[in-house]
């Protein structure tokens, strides 16, 4: 699923908590500002600024700062006539996608900023209170503002910095396992692509030595006999013929074979000594690490990996197998 798309479905689902918030009652009032200017504020006065955040999280992909800027403009409104715990739910969804989307400067910006509003924030409301719900709303405060803005950090980093390093290996090796075999699955279909291709083209080549053999003899068996005519065109037929059938198998070879096989790439190496060999890291039913091995101890021959994700893994085996490189598969060429 694209992630952006991701993204929107929780800011949709967000809202609808905050909706739910609403019609469950989960605000609380307070009169004492606006009964200045002859105002009863009610819960639904929420509803504004909660529609007023579904417009701040709009641009929390694109513009992740400018969302939470507007979002928590939304809130200190909010908060001017009542408390909303949907407001403050979408409030910790947009600390913690600023967390994660933004730029290294805000992002880092936001770490040193926030706790500090977080405590001022606390302290003040505390006041206003009178001391006597500081520890609440300190509480409050802190799971609204610092916790998001935490673990936007830690996913930040990559994991959880109290993760041990046993879970941490394991968490990245499933993560490449899916990459390997996301790479393998798009291996196998370009592969199946390229052998359709290849069949079709031995496929013309047969049909048009096929069709040379029908015309030869069709042309000696219209004529005349002529002996050393007549075997000329035998030994065309027969060159032919056997042309054919050599494109005739490759082209079965090429439909049977399911996989590549590393000992065929290895000898080939060796019978052609070439100067370079392009070697995939990953192909169905072999692998490209293995190989790279057998031809830098058997041959002079030096390997560039190619490889389609940059797996740590994957570049340090090509590299202790004796690759001189790697290079992957989605880098463009150089400008000239």
């Amino acid at each position: 699923m694209n992630r952006s798309y991701r993204a929107h479905l929780h800011t949709l689902a967000y809202l609808g908590l905050g909706v739910a918030s609403l019609v469950a009652g989960w605000t609380l009032p307070a009169a004492v500002w606006w009964q200045q200017w002859g105002l009863e504020p009610t819960v639904w006065w929420s509803a504004g600024t909660l529609a007023a955040m579904a417009v701040a999280m709009a641009f929390k992909v694109t513009r992740p700062t400018l969302a939470l800027l507007l979002g928590g403009s939304c809130v200190l409104v909010d908060l001017s006539f009542g408390v909303s715990l949907g407001i403050l739910f979408c409030l910790t969804d947009l600390i913690y996608n600023h967390g994660i989307r933004a730029d290294p400067y805000r992002a880092r910006a936001a770490e040193m900023a926030l706790p500090v509003i977080a405590v001022g924030s606390a302290v003040l409301l505390g006041v206003i209170a009178g001391g006597d719900d500081f520890l609440n709303i300190l509480l409050i405060t802190v799971a609204v503002l610092l916790v998001p803005l935490w673990w936007a950090v830690e996913v930040r980093r990559g994991y959880p910095a109290f993760v041990e390093d046993k879970i941490r290996n394991r968490l990245t090796e499933e993560r490449n396992a899916s990459l390997l075999a996301e790479q393998r699955r798009r291996r196998r279909q370009a592969v199946e692509t390229e052998r359709q291709h290849m069949a079709r083209e031995l496929h013309d080549v047969v049909s048009s030595q096929v069709a040379s053999i029908a015309l030869t003899s069709g042309a000696v068996l219209n004529t005349e006999p002529d002996a050393e005519r007549d075997r000329a065109a035998l030994k065309t037929i027969r060159v032919t013929s056997v042309e054919a059938l050599e494109e005739l198998r490759q082209m079965v070879q090429v439909l049977r074979s399911a996989d590549a096989d590393e000992q065929a790439a290895v000898q080939q190496v060796r019978a052609l000594e070439p100067d370079v060999v392009l070697m995939d890291a990953r192909m169905p039913g072999t692998d490209g690490i293995e190989a790279t091995a057998q031809i830098v101890a058997q041959t002079q021959t030096q390997v560039l990996m190619l490889t389609t994700f940059d797996l740590d893994e994957v570049i340090f085996g090509a590299l202790q197998a004796g690759a001189a490189g790697f290079l992957l598969k989605s880098a463009e060429p150089p400008v000239c």
